[in-house]
């Protein structure tokens, strides 16, 4: 798996969040906004349950939904193992219940439309639930 994981990273990073594919983000504003996973760490082996904790630097999670677009707020979208589970408006999200086995978890950070950003705050990780 150690060859595959940056493949896999890379391939869930500019595969995009939640939009459609059809959907351009060239006329959609840009933020300074970087996104990070704190919790689960890369390669970690966990139980069925588990606290996907994000840090993100210049943005701040909103809960309004409409209104005017701002560089700054905006909300998070939550993929696991491809599919969309959430949109947390904080930056924790318990996830419960996991098979055994590998998964890949994805935060976005979106526009309060729930579309991206121009550039797209992604992060992922891999991580592993352990057999009982």
């Amino acid at each position: 798996m150690g060859v595959l994981a940056p493949l896999l990273i890379a391939a869930v990073v500019t595969g995009g969040a939640c939009a459609s594919k059809t959907q351009q983000t060239t006329s959609r504003p840009t933020t300074p906004a970087k996104l990070a996973v704190i919790a689960p760490a890369p390669n970690e082996v966990t139980g069925p349950d588990v606290t996907l904790q994000l840090r993100l630097d210049g943005g701040t999670v909103v809960q309004r939904t409409s209104g005017k677009l701002s560089t700054t707020e905006g909300h998070i979208h939550v993929t696991l193992d491809g599919k969309l589970v959430a949109m947390p408006y904080g930056l924790t999200y318990d996830l419960h219940g996991l098979s055994p086995g590998s998964h890949t978890v994805q935060a976005a950070f979106v526009a309060i439309d729930h579309a991206p950003f121009k550039n797209n705050p992604i992060a992922a990780v891999l991580f592993t639930v352990r057999a009982a």
